[in-house]
């Protein structure tokens, strides 16, 4: 597709909490796999694909419109999905706030002719890809994440991999009654 960009929206730690679980990852892995880097771990929350520019421009008036709460993300678990090599982390618990940031999203962008994922939503940050054998037995040290954003991320594709770009972001404030 000519002039388009490929955008997702996320949450994004601050660069600690990101160095803290890519320690992690390579903590856990065992020779093979590829660790995502710092800068490039995320939460996210709606994955749009290659969109052109009127897109973008409804789903920024989508986020615009939302008004969500802050909240405490408590990363405390660790996985593998064998099938595609993916090592993750995340919460138990999942913050009903988040929930709702997602399915607010998603209402927002089905105006703009998103079609939502089917499967249900599974809160995680990838840590690393192409993995075949890890340490599940780790422990996972709780990583306490204040939310107050949220934002609109284009992705970049490379030779090494994709970089990603914050186009914009959102606080995350309650309505006023």
């Amino acid at each position: 597709m000519p002039n388009t960009q490929r955008l997702f929206f996320a949450l994004w730690p601050e660069l600690e909490i990101a160095t803290r679980l890519h320690d992690l990852a390579g903590k856990t892995m065992h020779g093979d796999g590829r660790r995502v880097v710092p800068e490039n771990i995320h939460l996210t929350l709606a994955f749009l694909g290659a969109v052109p520019a009127s897109f973008r421009q409804c789903a920024e008036r989508a986020a615009t419109a939302i008004h969500g709460e802050p909240f405490t993300l408590i990363l405390e678990q660790m996985g593998c999905w064998s099938k595609s090599g993916i090592l993750w982390a995340g919460a138990e618990q999942v913050p009903e706030a988040l929930l709702q940031l997602v399915q607010t999203l998603n209402s927002g962008l089905i105006a703009c002719g998103y079609v939502p994922e089917k499967r249900s939503y599974v809160a995680h940050l990838t840590l690393a890809r192409k993995l075949h054998r890890w340490d599940k037995n780790h422990p996972i040290e709780p990583l306490t994440w204040e939310v107050r954003r949220f934002c609109l991320v284009a992705s970049h594709m490379h030779a090494q991999g994709a970089r990603y770009e914050i186009l914009r972001t959102w606080e995350l404030v309650p309505p006023t009654a």
